[in-house]
């Protein structure tokens, strides 16, 4: 397989992820699978990029990027999504209602192997400096990161290929954290040698994910402790047509949809429901 990890000059948390993955295949000189990755940089902003803009020919394209959140004290993190419009606003780039192709064990997987990452850092702070921690500014705690997915949102919208943005948040601080890029790096590694090697359990399902928030807790809680491979996330806040809801269900392999029961309106749930079943679509409650 190939993967085309994708970062813009203009964004400092993509060259951080960037820079640190050049000191990691120096550092792996063995590694088996460096012929089968490529990068392509830009010079203009991650989400204005539409497939025209992107060389074809790739199995995954994973976007280096850095992620911002709203509000005064915004925290850090570290979090996994595809990249699309569910709805009509197209604010931050690409089409209207469009999604980009999905891959639930590549998207599951990443976010397993950043949790590890994660967690394997904080353990040993023998390897965190004075000068590089990785609290988030806000105080001295340095399991403040939220790890997590995140709804589909923001562009492109338009690509051809199961595409993932990989995102640490939320400020500058932590976009050139190197101790922080250095996490995602190692994870992209990892899962692209997990999926070379087909060395994932292969009797998880997979799903397309409805309610909850922007963030997805439940959904991220489910897919760290090993209960699904979650693809496409759509949050509660997101009312999605037919038109979206049948790009989904033939741009990702899946098993079932499932649904957070208690974070979705019950208008959208009969409406969610109507459309899977005229289907012959399987979906559970979770």
């Amino acid at each position: 397989m190939k993967y085309l990890l994708i970062y813009s000059i203009k964004d400092p948390a993509g060259v951080n992820i960037k820079n640190n993955l050049d000191d990691l295949f120096n550092e792996l000189s063995s590694y088996g699978f460096k012929k089968n990755i490529d990068f392509f940089e830009s010079d203009r902003n991650l989400i204005e990029l539409s497939q025209e803009d992107i060389p074809k020919n790739y199995d995954y394209y994973i976007f280096l990027s850095k992620h911002k959140s709203g509000g005064k004290n915004p925290s850090g993190a570290l979090t996994v999504h595809t990249p699309g419009n569910l709805t009509t606003d197209n604010s931050y780039g690409g089409n209207p209602e469009e999604v980009c192709p999905c891959d639930s064990i590549l998207n599951t997987i990443m976010l397993k192997n950043i949790n590890k990452e994660y967690y394997k850092i904080i353990n040993n702070k023998n390897n965190i400096s004075d000068n590089n921690t990785l609290n988030n500014g806000n105080n001295n705690n340095n399991t403040s990161l939220k790890i997590s997915f995140e709804g589909v949102h923001h562009g492109p919208s338009d690509l051809e290929t199961p595409s993932v943005f990989v995102e640490i948040g939320s400020t500058e601080r932590e976009w050139k954290n190197e101790i922080l890029g250095r996490i995602i790096g190692r994870s992209i590694l990892s899962t692209i040698e997990v999926l070379e090697r087909e060395n994932y359990d292969k009797d998880v399902d997979r799903v397309i994910s409805f309610g909850g928030g922007h963030y997805a807790p439940k959904f991220t809680k489910l897919a760290l402790e090993g209960k699904y491979y979650v693809g496409y996330i759509v949050p509660k806040y997101a009312k999605v047509s037919h038109n979206v809801l049948n790009q989904m269900i033939e741009k990702q392999d899946f098993d079932y949809v499932i649904f957070d029961w208690k974070g979705l309106r019950s208008e959208d749930k009969k409406e969610y429901i109507r459309f899977f079943e005229n289907n012959s679509i399987l979906w559970k409650r979770v």
